[in-house]
């Protein structure tokens, strides 16, 4: 017997997903039982997973006598009593709790032996365990679609599960050839529940007009290696879908600020333009996409420059425009004597007390027709701009390091700026991109509230830091998990496009989680 103790496999739902987890199971080697309570959709599910299995062989990735074996191991059942010898059930059921409810209750009937799964990505798997005789076998396991595809597992311990089920639900997930991450039964569970502020904050910015959809995609790709930004994925999951996720959200959660549905995603149900199912969704698909335009880069200006600041961000901003051949002077604090730059670069990314006053001292020590280019990662360039003598100097740009992983550069102007920054934002040899003028830009603003909200998942003792960052570049290819991103960002950094955000909006959504306070006092995530 294998160390998950686990031989045959029932299935409850041959749709889609249902499907694909029969399907992952049978080609790893575990009898199947697939069943629906619609006996006309089995077919259909076997010949779906006939054609893939197919596929696989065709492409190399599966032995043609390997896929005979595993299609003879996938039997269909019209009974829920077929499923009385599996030794795991894994339920695929619509997203309805009544619905799942019932199932439960007829399932801890008929396989009152078996591990009971869940692969709801939402609901209650303690409320699903409490309809059940033995509640300490009901857990959840959380597959990403398409199951076959995909590497991930969240396994979902229920108040009630008992510890030997999670460890040999893990098991059996790695026997799938998956990896599995273990998250406490709370709403959302990991991936889903981190993801919420990469729609969230893309639909403010694009809701206060600091950003067009196209260009909050552009930045989440091109500056921070998004494989599809906000809106493309709205389009492509429904904007329907996200809609109610939201609303779930926000009540699970009690109100809470952070997961506050937006306006706009209301708009576009009441439109119909829910994405790529209806043709129209943030962008149209009605006809031809347009090729995207490369980013304008004026002629650098030639300097010198002075770059200010303490930061991880100063240094790499002094380094990178040395190595593009201008001369720079570094200053570590507020300067003490006259300036003779064509523009300085403020870089103090992390502390508001600070940034004010190196900007001040900056403003005054500068020729009068140098411009001061202030980072606003954690205030506006408008904010800036009212703590100096020469506000029309001031123009701002947004970013994080390391300036390595960055593809352009966002700026930013205010209403009294006088001249154009770009040759001067050019030097850095970064294709620029207008944003509107509000602390964090596109990214790094984006960027902040997902740590943020890892943060305070981890602080609820939903996962570990290690399975917060393997769900989400498992369960939704993001190129870093949100503590490993923002080490590499720097952690006090994110906590300053947050207090940028606070104080800017004076909203709760924006305060910091305990765990990145602690985080920010010591410069590093807090081990345990």
């Amino acid at each position: 017997m294998r160390e998950h103790g686990i031989r045959t496999v029932g299935v409850c739902g041959a749709g889609t997903m249902g499907a694909g987890i029969a399907q992952v199971c049978a080609t790893s080697g575990f009898s199947v039982v697939l069943y629906d309570a619609f006996p006309e959709v089995l077919p259909k599910a076997r010949e779906r997973i006939e054609q893939d299995t197919e596929r696989l062989v065709q492409r190399g990735r599966l032995d043609p006598e390997a896929r005979s074996q595993a299609l003879q191991r996938l039997q269909t059942a019209e009974s829920l009593e077929v499923l009385a010898g599996c030794d795991l059930v894994v339920e695929a059921a619509p997203e309805d709790l009544n619905l799942k409810k019932d199932l439960f209750t007829r399932l801890a009937a008929v396989a009152p032996h078996a591990i009971l799964a869940t692969n709801t990505s939402s609901l209650s798997v303690a409320e699903l365990a409490a309809v059940t005789a033995l509640p300490q076998r009901v857990a959840g396991l959380h597959f990403f679609n398409p199951a076959p595809v995909m590497a991930l597992v969240e396994v979902v311990r229920a108040p009630q599960t008992a510890p030997e089920v999670v460890e040999r639900l893990v098991a059996f997930a790695r026997a799938l050839g998956k990896t599995a991450i273990v998250a406490k039964d709370s709403p959302g569970f990991v991936v889903n529940r981190v993801n919420r502020p990469f729609y969230g904050e893309g639909l403010r910015l694009v809701g206060e007009g600091l950003a067009d959809c196209a260009t909050v995609d552009r930045a989440a790709r091109e500056a921070g290696g998004f494989r599809m930004g906000p809106f493309e994925l709205m389009d492509l999951v429904g904007i329907d879908v996200g809609y109610a996720v939201a609303q779930s959200f926000h009540q699970a959660f009690a109100g809470e600020s952070r997961f506050r549905p937006h306006p706009l995603q209301r708009e576009m149900v009441l439109s119909g333009r829910l994405g790529r199912k209806t043709g129209r969704g943030f962008y149209d698909y009605t006809k031809p996409a347009p090729e995207p335009q490369p980013l304008p880069l004026p002629q650098p200006h030639p300097g010198p420059y002075a770059v200010a600041g303490s930061t991880a961000l100063a240094r790499e901003l002094s380094g990178r425009l040395r190595e593009r051949g201008f001369e720079v002077v570094e200053l570590s604090g507020p300067p003490d004597r006259a300036l003779h730059v064509a523009a300085a670069f403020e870089a103090e990314v992390e502390d508001r007390d600070r940034k004010r006053s190196l900007v001040t001292a900056l403003d005054r020590h500068l020729p009068d027709d140098a411009a001061l280019l202030v980072a606003c990662t954690n205030a506006a360039a408008g904010e800036c701009a009212g703590w100096v003598q020469h506000p029309d100097r001031v123009a701002g740009y947004a970013t994080l390091p390391p300036l390595a992983d960055r593809k352009l550069l966002e700026w930013t102007a205010h209403e009294r700026a006088r001249n154009d920054p770009t040759p001067y934002l050019a030097a850095l040899g970064l294709p620029l991109l207008r944003v509107g003028d509000a602390p964090g830009g596109v990214f790094p603003r984006i960027l902040a509230a997902l740590v943020n909200e890892a943060a305070f998942a981890v602080g609820e003792g939903v996962a570990s830091p290690q399975d917060v960052d393997l769900g989400m570049r498992l369960g939704l290819n993001h190129p870093y998990g949100p503590f490993a991103w923002a080490e590499r960002a720097g952690v006090r950094a994110v906590a300053g496009v947050l207090d940028g955000l606070r104080d800017y909006y004076g909203e709760e959504r924006y305060r910091l989680a305990p765990l990145l306070r602690r985080a920010r006092w010591l410069g590093r995530w807090p081990h345990p």
